[in-house]
């Protein structure tokens, strides 16, 4: 790969992120509408169809990546890339580009996971650990009490 553009090395990659770059953005905009429904006062009402709004766009996505043999969140991943390079540099970028991007994008998502991982390692330790020490101190109470 020396330069060549994504549409001469993948023309249906080409055009699935023509296509799907406007949904992968509506669908981040559902998922935003998603969370504010969430977090809103009054607004359960509003939380189904939110859902489902959000559904039938991973739907719409789903279908184009099976077309390409990719995951949905990979294809989201390539679109996201594209854009940031396409924003970034004023043009579209060369698939070469978009291959370190996208390898960038996922080293750090990976390394992102694995902290995460840890935290959620930690979190669930210091639970455990508290509900242990409740545990005995609901049994320290007990024992005065019966010794009283």
């Amino acid at each position: 790969m020396t330069g060549r553009t994504i549409a001469s090395h993948d023309p249906d990659l080409a055009q699935t992120i023509t296509d799907m770059a406007a949904a992968c953005h509506r669908l981040a905009l559902a998922e935003e509408r998603i969370h504010l429904a969430h977090r809103a006062d009054n607004a359960s009402h509003l939380v189904p169809h939110a859902v489902a709004h959000a559904g039938a766009i991973r739907d719409t996505i789903a279908t184009r990546a099976s077309r390409l043999n990719v995951k949905p969140f990979g294809l989201r991943l390539i679109i996201e890339e594209h854009e940031r390079l396409r924003i970034k540099q004023g043009r579209r970028p060369t698939m070469e580009q978009l291959e370190r991007a996208v390898e960038a994008a996922a080293d750090q998502l990976a390394r992102r996971a694995q902290a995460d991982e840890a935290h959620q390692y930690e979190a669930e330790l210091h639970a455990r650990r508290s509900r242990q020490m409740a545990d005995a101190s609901v049994n320290a109470v007990e024992y005065l009490r019966a010794s009283a």
